[in-house]
């Protein structure tokens, strides 16, 4: 196989992030045509196609692989700088600092993770890149080499990646009383007639706790994609959502549902197998916080 060139790696990844060989070759100081040669002679070299051309381009499974090295590689490269930086005694490291790009769902952001910002704040030419994304998702942004680590509800590690338990979060289901009043007969609640409040499509609490009851339909609801906002939603009466107690303000007033209990749902931590000091210092921070709000 013949050599591989960071000048290579680096041109993977930015094709991968912005979509297009023009962007990528303004994001590196290079042309269009560079950037496309570098491509295809890595291609050549890998006997592989690794990205698909199109608006905007695609990396194939191969590029996804080579995009994960490409990432691992500038983390070390930047690791590297700041020590050498630091050895000589000079202000120096990688222009611009390291970015650690993380993925964390909406929820564990609007609750415990933000513990995390306290320590991050002290670490000088680090900057965190939080990819917000539903917990049962925020794995396949590691396998994609979107991110470095990733608080998941996956429990099967994922491939060249480290996996340690975090938390748990209760999600138990609120709603106003006066919104369950209306919904209430001589038989109690009716479930199919409460709108719940999703917060995207991928959201599927709402209906884990509706099968689980025995409900299989149920009127649809508004689909209010942030975790305010989504609290706001349920304290105004738009519908009933599934809700960690944690996100909610102090004398709120809701109730839970009755017949409906309450879902869990363990978080872990997936990173990825690198000998990076930056990453085991994020990722004790990222247990610290997760492991304090238990």
């Amino acid at each position: 196989m013949s050599f591989i060139s960071a000048d290579q790696l680096a041109t993977v990844a930015a094709v991968a992030d912005t979509g297009s060989f023009d962007r990528a070759g303004q994001r590196l100081n290079v042309t269009t045509s560079a950037i496309s040669q570098r491509v295809k002679a890595l291609e050549r070299a890998l006997g592989q196609v690794l990205i698909r051309r199109g608006t905007p381009c695609r990396l194939t499974p191969a590029g996804t692989v080579v995009l994960r090295h490409a990432r691992q590689a500038a983390l070390l490269e930047a690791e590297l700088r700041a020590e050498l930086a630091a050895a000589d005694g000079t202000s120096g490291g990688p222009a611009g600092g390291v970015e650690l790009p993380v993925a964390v769902n909406a929820d564990s952001l609007a609750t415990w993770f933000p513990a995390v910002f306290d320590q991050a704040a002290a670490w000088p030419g680090v900057r965190l890149a939080l990819h917000v994304e539903d917990e049962e998702h925020t794995a396949g942004l590691l396998r994609d080499g979107v991110v470095l680590g990733a608080v998941s509800a996956d429990p099967a590690p994922v491939h060249g990646c480290r996996r340690q338990a975090l938390t748990t979060m209760t999600y138990r289901p609120y709603a106003r009383a006066d919104l369950l009043a209306a919904a209430t007969g001589r038989h109690g609640a009716d479930l199919r007639t409460l709108p719940p409040v999703r917060y995207d499509a991928k959201d599927d609490l709402q209906d884990r706790a509706l099968r689980a009851a025995g409900v299989t339909e149920a009127v649809p609801g508004p689909r209010i994609p942030n975790s305010q906002a989504f609290v706001a939603a349920v304290l105004a009466g738009l519908g009933w959502g599934m809700l960690p107690a944690a996100q909610l303000p102090a004398g709120h007033g809701l109730v839970e549902v009755p017949g409906l209990a309450p879902v869990v749902r363990r978080l872990y931590w997936h990173r990825w197998k690198l000998d990076s000091a930056w990453l085991d210092r994020l990722t004790d921070a990222v247990v610290a916080a997760a492991r304090a709000a238990d």
